[in-house]
């Protein structure tokens, strides 16, 4: 199964310019595994982040993926109260991340319902990575 390719797509960050920014250094935690839903989703403004599981202040962090300026991450705990699935970090010397908590998904969603659409199209793409990258993990063994 092929992905749509990117010109195709709708960029999330055209419906995001009126969310609250936060700067960040470089290995502060803004997410941590297993840690209870804040109800928050971020979008990076600037900076590069790591993606994974595990502690980086433990020295137990596998790294799952990277993050760096128009990405987002935090959509799972945006929509249910599921815990955090992954940890993530401010891996660069400085991070702009934009901050959407529900009552904003709520006022763009009814504003503008392509958000919607586009943020259901970015995590079924991470949904079908993921299994791409398990089926290689499971064709291996």
């Amino acid at each position: 199964m092929s992905l749509p390719k990117k010109e195709n797509r709708i960029n999330i960050f055209d419906f995001v310019n009126t969310v609250p920014t936060k700067s960040f250094k470089r290995g502060e935690i803004i997410v941590r595994e297993g840690e209870p839903s804040n109800e928050k989703m971020y979008f990076i403004l600037s900076g590069t982040l790591s993606v994974g599981m595990g502690a980086p202040d433990q020295k137990n962090f596998h790294e799952v993926r990277k993050l760096s300026t128009g990405e987002f991450f935090g959509e799972i705990a945006l929509i249910s109260a599921h815990p955090r699935t992954m940890t993530v970090f401010i891996e660069s010397d400085r991070a702009q991340l934009g901050i959407l908590d529900k009552q904003n998904l709520t006022k763009i969603a009814n504003s503008n319902p392509m958000f919607v659409y586009a943020l259901l199209q970015t995590y079924v793409e991470r949904l079908i990575e993921a299994e791409q990258k398990l089926k290689e993990l499971t064709d291996g063994t």
